[in-house]
């Protein structure tokens, strides 16, 4: 009896020491976070900057409010050729963090960080295997980890969408910008797609606005739609394909919902926004010292289709006839 009390006694000392020994460390590892934060911010355009908003509040949810980081926030301003020097800035400033909001940005952080222990987090980024981001899907295998925009698996449903807005579409314009978002992981779900749809695809890849003018006016006779792949170069252009679009009667599937808003007929997929919500979880794991490379690549949570009210009108589109399915996400009528 009294050895057992003894081997009972020597449990519970070891246990209350362990339990003391714990919450010590804690303690010691809550001394040692930084009171305030330091969240480097790289974005290509003001447009992307939307996502930013999303982050903000959605870090609100957890537990961070605006006095527990600072947000410092590189803009290139669509001048792609300064966001290496940008990125460079957010390293000397020994951020605890770096955020981007797309693929010029990602790219240029995997660089600046390689030597360095500062964690990427992309918001809204396609194509973040295939264009060598990151190792695996699962486990990143490096210091970046972020929201996938699944723009590239989305191609074949985008395609369906715009059928269904404009019934009569038979051979449709894919535009895509070669040095953001390469055509080969989005081929094989467009062409699956069009065999189905019975869909004709023009394939066109341009990298500067004078040269997407060039094929829009060559090819106007002969398309009946055009599909826009993810590229901040038609964020740049949305004004000039809008006035492309309603001129010639040619309806656009864009790539997101700001575009939308803009005039483009449609988009389908996560908006910038929420794809700022989605990020935040993720930011928030990081600053409380989980690992980036054990965060696995999320998948947009919130899938969305927008129609632009106005631009349906002035193509002749019944939205009434389009038949969108009512499954998780919902349509959004805007005027311009």
């Amino acid at each position: 009896m009294r050895k057992l009390l003894i081997i009972t006694l020597f449990i519970f000392i070891g246990t209350t020491a362990l339990y003391i020994l714990l919450f010590n460390s804690q303690l010691l590892a809550r001394d040692n976070q930084p009171s305030s934060y330091k969240i480097g911010i790289l974005a290509a355009s003001d447009s992307r900057l939307v996502k930013v908003d999303g982050l903000v509040d959605g870090l609100k949810e957890y537990g961070f409010t605006e006095d527990d980081y600072e947000l410092h926030i590189k803009n290139a301003f669509n001048n792609t050729d300064n966001i290496p020097t940008l990125a460079q800035e957010l390293v000397d400033l020994d951020v605890d963090i770096i955020v981007t909001t797309g693929t010029y940005e990602t790219s240029t952080a995997k660089q600046v960080t390689s030597d360095t222990n500062i964690p990427v987090v992309f918001i809204g980024v396609g194509c973040a295997l295939e264009m060598g981001f990151v190792e695996d899907n699962i486990v990143t295998g490096c210091n970046i980890t972020g929201v996938d925009s699944q723009y590239v698996q989305l191609s074949g449903k985008r395609l369906e969408y715009l059928q269904r807005l404009a019934p009569n579409t038979e051979t449709v314009l894919v535009l895509y910008n070669p040095l953001s978002t390469p055509f080969g992981p989005s081929s094989q779900y467009l062409y699956e797609a069009a065999d189905k749809l019975n869909i004709q695809l023009e394939i066109a890849p341009v990298t500067e606005k004078s040269e997407m003018l060039k094929v829009l006016n060559d090819k106007q006779d002969d398309i009946d739609a055009i599909m826009l792949l993810c590229s901040l170069l038609f964020d740049e252009a949305t004004e000039t394909i809008v006035d492309f679009s309603l001129s010639n009667q040619i309806p656009v599937m864009g790539t997101n919902d700001q575009q939308v808003k803009q005039g483009i007929l449609a988009t389908y997929g996560i908006t910038r926004y929420q794809e700022g919500i989605q990020a935040s979880r993720i930011v928030a794991n990081i600053l409380n010292g989980q690992d980036p490379e054990l965060i696995p690549i999320e998948s947009p949570v919130i899938l969305e289709f927008h129609v632009n009210k106005e631009s349906a009108e002035i193509l002749n589109l019944d939205l009434e006839l389009a038949k969108i399915p009512d499954v998780s996400n919902y349509v959004n009528s805007i005027s311009r």
